[in-house]
């Protein structure tokens, strides 16, 4: 587990830039699946042909990150948000250019009480714009950098919103055995920008159900907002979000399931954020939706933990589900 999870993050995937993490997945997954292409807007859609009803399974590629707007004269770079970077718990990070330029992410001394993301830039070395130009280009992707660590039962990175729901997918892909269903396992791009190739993705195949696997916020941990998902306590099934309201019928079978197969499982129930299925719901004549999610300490910030038992839980009773 821990070695796939390390080098789907080491992969820069910013929000438009994922064909990196695209290309990784594709040769991972071929042997288990029956056809495999990318789509217009980047997706990566993975087939396994059956005859029942087509089911669609979601994972988001794209990770959070930053995008260089303009080089002031002594060099250093300006940035925007791509997703939802909170400049409080990103700042003093490494960052990597999608062309290998590494630099820090921090701001001056005056912005600190009062943090704004206008107030920061990246530190590549650079001692003119000329010269800062000449190494990146505006537009570039940045993606943060962290070291991957276990530390006790949990897995420590950046970006595993959501390359754990991709690793998720991937394992699932290779542990099915029998299923009647028509699964269409597609990593989708540009979710943290807006839900934007899930949207595409869903257009193309109208699935008859949809499923997201993807992280959630654990409120287990100090000063933080209170929710009922905590790590360690299972997969997390996704009631609601600000994105979408899951089928009723799909959260019975997925708890009925869940403890009929003895898998941990917890409810998923947010004020706030969304998921793939979000797009995907009211599309055509509408499509039942589900989810699957890890619960997550410290999201969107530069480094994220996950309990590895709740990863297990999330590919074990996906996969039961669809054997089902």
């Amino acid at each position: 587990m821990i070695n796939e999870i390390r080098e789907l993050v080491r992969l820069s995937g910013v929000s438009g830039n994922e064909a990196a993490v695209a290309e990784y997945i594709k040769g991972q997954i071929l042997p288990y699946v029956d056809k495999v292409y990318d789509d217009a807007l980047g997706n990566l859609v993975a087939i396994r042909k059956g005859e029942g009803p087509k089911v669609m399974l979601m994972a988001h590629m794209d990770e959070i990150g930053l995008v260089a707007t303009f080089a002031d004269e002594k060099g250093f770079i300006r940035v925007a948000a791509a997703g939802g970077v909170d400049p409080r718990t990103t700042i003093g990070r490494p960052v990597q250019f999608e062309n290998g330029v590494m630099g820090v992410f921090t701001c001056g001394s005056k912005a600190m009480k009062e943090l704004k993301l206008g107030d920061c830039f990246i530190d590549i070395g650079a001692k003119s714009r000329e010269e800062a130009l000449r190494r990146i280009e505006i537009g570039m992707t940045a993606c943060f950098l962290s070291e991957t660590f276990e530390t006790g039962n949990c897995i420590v990175s950046n970006a595993l919103d959501n390359r754990v729901g991709c690793y998720c997918l991937m394992e699932t892909l290779r542990r099915i055995k029998n299923t009647t269903c028509e699964v269409y396992a597609v990593f989708t791009v540009q979710e943290e920008v807006g839900l934007r190739g899930a949207k595409v993705s869903g257009f193309e195949i109208s699935p008859d159900v949809a499923i997201a696997v993807d992280v959630t916020l654990s409120g287990d941990y100090p000063d933080t907002a209170e929710t009922a998902a905590a790590l360690g306590k299972g997969t997390a099934i996704k009631i609601r979000d600000r994105s979408a309201i899951c089928s009723r019928e799909i959260v019975e079978d997925l708890e009925n399931l869940a403890a009929r197969k003895g898998i941990s499982a917890q409810r998923d129930v947010l004020s706030g954020g969304g998921t793939d299925i979000g797009s995907v719901q009211l599309l055509g004549k509408g499509v039942q939706v589900g989810g699957l999610s890890i619960p997550i300490r410290y999201c969107h910030s530069a480094i994220e933990m996950a309990d590895r038992g709740d990863v297990e839980a999330t590919i074990g009773l996906l996969t039961a589900y669809l054997e089902k």
